[in-house]
C-alpha cells in the first residue's frame, strides 16, 4: 500500500497545484497545450525512442496488444452503448481510448522508473494514431487517413526509430537540450491536466459516472482477456494493465465538440473517469506490481 501511495500521491498533488493555480488565476493555456503537443510530446518520443535501451523489435508483440485491446474494447462496448445513454458514436471511443499522456506516462514512469519510459511512449503513439484515425472515424463518420501524415507524434517515431536502428546519435549541443525538455514534459501535463479539469463542468455526473464505470469495465476485462492470449511478462504486462485502468482521454471531448456528437454527456463521461480514477488507478497498481 506504501509503494502504491508513493506513486499515486505525487500524481494527484501535481494534479490539484494545476487545478488551484488555474481556479485563482485562470491562466490562457490554449498556447502551453498546443506547444505540448507540436513540440514537446515529439521531443519526448524521439528521444525515448532513439534511446539506447529501447528495444523495437522487442516492443512489437506490446503493440500488438495495445491495438487488439483498443478493436477489443470497440467490440465489448457497443452492446452497452445505449446503456452508456451517450450512443454507440459518442460511448466507443470514449471507452476505446485513454488518457495515455497526462496520466498513463507520468503513472508508468513513476512506477517502473526511467525503464518505464519507453513502453509508455509506445502507448502514447500508437494510441494517438488510432485516436485521431479510427476514434475521429467512429464520431465523424468518415476516417481521414490525412491525421497520420500530418501529426508531429508519426514524424517524431519514424526519427526516433531511424536513429535507434542506425545507431545515429545527436550531437551533445543538441542531444542535452532535448533531454532536459523531456524531463519537464511529465510534470507539466499534470500540470495542464489539473488546469482543464478545473474549467470543466458536469451537466449530468450520475450519466457521466455510470458510461465511465462501463467504459472502465470494458477495457478491464479485454485487457486480461489479452493477457490470457498473449505471453506479456513482467514490465510490459505491469504496464498493459496500467494502460487499462487510466481514464477516458480529454481528446475524447474535444472531437465530440468538433463533430457535435452528445459533447456535454461525453465531456461528463471523461470529467466522471477521472473522479473514478482515483479508486481504479491503486487497483491498477495492485494487480500491475
Amino acid at each position: 500500500m506504501t509503494q502504491i501511495l508513493d506513486i499515486t500521491l505525487p500524481i494527484l498533488v501535481i494534479v490539484l497545484l494545476g487545478f488551484f493555480y488555474s481556479r485563482a488565476v485562470k491562466p490562457e493555456l490554449a498556447g502551453v497545450n498546443r506547444m505540448t503537443i507540436d513540440l514537446l510530446l515529439p521531443i519526448l518520443i524521439f528521444t525515448s525512442m532513439s534511446s539506447k535501451g529501447f528495444d523495437p523489435r522487442a516492443a512489437l508483440l506490446f503493440c500488438f496488444a495495445v491495438v487488439l485491446h483498443i478493436g477489443a474494447t470497440g467490440i465489448l462496448a457497443l452492446p452497452l452503448a445505449k446503456l452508456s445513454g451517450a450512443g454507440a458514436r459518442a460511448f466507443l471511443p470514449c471507452a476505446m481510448f485513454t488518457n495515455v499522456g497526462p496520466i498513463g506516462i507520468p503513472l508508468i514512469v513513476l512506477a517502473y522508473g526511467a525503464q518505464g519510459l519507453p513502453l509508455a511512449v509506445v502507448l502514447l503513439v500508437v494510441s494517438n494514431i488510432l485516436h485521431f484515425t479510427l476514434g475521429a472515424g467512429i464520431m465523424s463518420g468518415r476516417i481521414d487517413w490525412r491525421m497520420l501524415y500530418a501529426n508531429p507524434l508519426v514524424w517524431a517515431t519514424l526519427l526516433g526509430l531511424g536513429f535507434a536502428q542506425g545507431g545515429l546519435h545527436l550531437p551533445l549541443w543538441l542531444d542535452r537540450p532535448l533531454a532536459m525538455i523531456s524531463a519537464v514534459i511529465v510534470p507539466l501535463m499534470l500540470l495542464s491536466l489539473g488546469a482543464r479539469l478545473s474549467s470543466s463542468q458536469v451537466r449530468d455526473a450520475s450519466a457521466g459516472l455510470r458510461g465511465a464505470v462501463l467504459a472502465a469495465a470494458v477495457r478491464l476485462v479485454a485487457c486480461f482477456a489479452i493477457l490470457w492470449l498473449l505471453p506479456l511478462s513482467g514490465l510490459e504486462r505491469g504496464a498493459f494493465i496500467l494502460y487499462a485502468c487510466l481514464p477516458s482521454a480529454m481528446f475524447n471531448f474535444m472531437l465530440a465538440d468538433k463533430f457535435n456528437v452528445a459533447p456535454n454527456r461525453v465531456a461528463s463521461i471523461v470529467i466522471m473517469g477521472h473522479v473514478a480514477s482515483l479508486a481504479l488507478l491503486p487497483l491498477g497498481l495492485w494487480l500491475a506490481l
